[in-house]
């Protein structure tokens, strides 16, 4: 139950994300797809806000990056430009996620109470190295559509499933490895009570 608890941020802020690729690969209309994303995203925004949520650092910035780049993708109707987008949206990401206490508002209280705050930092930087690598493998794969070696559908797919399928596996060792250790922290504790 916990790991889907973990399962609930990822999948809300890629939503956008799935509503883009979804609606190019069905309409093909770039600039519709890059509207209702957009909008998606400014929705979950005043949603948490009217909820009284707390907002972090990661969502204003995924809230402002895809606002800026969309409206850009609106304006320049360049195929390349919408598919080199994710890359710098990635190393952006990448960047922020290299501060130390990024992960921290992320997890469940059982997890920051139970685990060092030096794993909760290395788990931050691989996550940053995570992003830094899907940016690298994005630009290859819109040179490979620049180059014709591949369709603007097939980079559509890649660009929903790829960087899915990574951040989904990457939380899957996050969850057994922080499980692992708070299992074991809380035994020990116990142990040392009995």
């Amino acid at each position: 139950m916990i790991f889907l608890k973990a399962l609930v941020p990822i999948v809300r802020d890629l939503l956008g994300t799935f509503l883009f690729v979804a609606l190019f690969l069905v309409t093909h209309n770039i600039e519709l797809a890059t509207a209702c994303g957009i909008s998606l995203v400014i929705f979950q925004t005043v949603l948490m806000m009217a909820r009284k949520k707390r907002i972090g650092a990661l969502h204003w910035l995924s809230l402002i990056l895809i606002s800026m780049f969309g409206g850009a993708t609106i304006l320049f109707h360049s195929k390349y430009f919408i598919m080199v987008k994710p890359s710098i949206l990635w190393l952006a990401l990448g960047g922020v996620l290299l501060r130390r206490d990024w992960m921290a508002p992320y997890l469940p209280p059982i997890v920051t109470d139970n685990l060092d705050d030096a794993d909760i930092i290395r788990a931050g930087f691989v996550y940053a190295g995570l992003m830094f690598a899907l940016a690298v493998i994005n630009t290859a794969m819109v040179g490979l559509v620049w180059l014709e070696m591949c369709s603007a559908e097939f980079w559509a797919v890649y660009a929903l499933v790829g960087p899915t399928v990574a951040q989904g596996a990457l939380l899957v060792v996050f969850y057994f490895c922080f499980r692992k250790k708070v299992i074991a922290r809380i035994h020990a504790r116990k142990a040392l009570a009995a």
